[in-house]
């Protein structure tokens, strides 16, 4: 029997979470890579700060989005390529806009007319619910780690079903499922470098085992000055029942920046 799934990934309403009584301290301290102690509370807030720049920089950019996606077994030993997906991307409101939406040659008006796995909100989405679930969740550290050669500490907090903004829609359904997120953070800057997502716990109805979703950020000079900005992003589904996966690489380039500078000058008067 033929099965079509159609997942997206939208920002809902946040609750409040109690901290846990063997979440760590503000005040508690580890180790980082070059043998200095750094406050964990201290590194968080710092975090906190940079995602919310993040977010905030974001409106300001528009951009290209090219998405390749493929399926294959668990195992790994079958892939084959479905199709290539590109659209013009901004993010307003709170919110991913897409236009200009083609599907190797042919133009589409939407993402969900597109048939198969595909995800929206990894440009901004994922940042904005991360900054919120930051603020109000419980964090757990879990290591110190390299990213694209910068030391960063790795950080993980959980979401249940129930508090979820992640939003399953497969066919006509919607479905809340929890997940778990860990965030690499920049030792040295506090700058978010990576975001990583994964549920497993999935209503058995979607024959859906698995879904992770993550989104990397990198330096994007434009103009003589630097911003972090995402670069590439992954979402993969996995059916357990079928033994299959289906995964979306996806890159984003051509960043363009808008906006106005004014200034008003008065000259004295005689």
């Amino acid at each position: 029997m033929s099965y079509r799934a159609v997942l997206t990934l939208l920002l809902s309403a946040f609750g409040v979470f109690s901290l846990p009584a063997d979440s760590p301290a503000d005040g508690d301290t580890h180790p980082t890579p070059s043998g200095k102690v750094q406050p964990e509370g201290e590194l968080l807030e710092r975090a906190r700060a940079a995602n919310g720049d993040i977010y905030s920089t974001l409106k300001s950019f528009v951009c290209r989005e090219e998405i390749e996606r493929y399926k294959g077994d668990l195992r790994g030993s079958k892939t084959r390529f479905i199709d290539h997906v590109s659209t013009n991307l901004s993010f307003e409101n709170g919110v991913e806009h897409y236009n200009d939406i083609r599907q190797n040659t042919s133009s589409r008006h939407s993402l969900s007319d597109i048939a198969g796995a595909w995800s929206e909100g990894e440009f901004g989405t994922l940042l904005q619910q991360t900054d919120k679930l930051l603020e109000i969740q419980p964090v757990t550290f879990v290591s110190f780690d390299t990213f694209a050669g910068i030391p960063t500490a790795v950080y993980r907090f959980e979401v249940s079903e129930k508090q979820s903004p992640w939003d399953l829609e497969v066919g006509s359904q919607h479905y809340q499922i929890p997940f778990t997120t860990d965030v690499w953070i920049s030792v040295a800057s506090g700058e978010i470098l990576k975001i990583a997502r994964k549920s497993l716990s999935i209503p058995a109805e979607t024959r859906i085992s698995e879904i992770d979703w993550s989104v990397s950020l990198a330096s994007v000079s434009l103009g003589g000055k630097t911003w972090l900005l995402p670069t590439v992003a992954d979402y993969s589904v996995s059916y357990s029942d079928s033994k299959r996966r289906e995964w979306n690489q996806m890159s984003f380039s051509n960043y363009r920046h808008y906006g106005s500078e004014s200034s008003i000058r008065f000259d004295g008067l005689d």
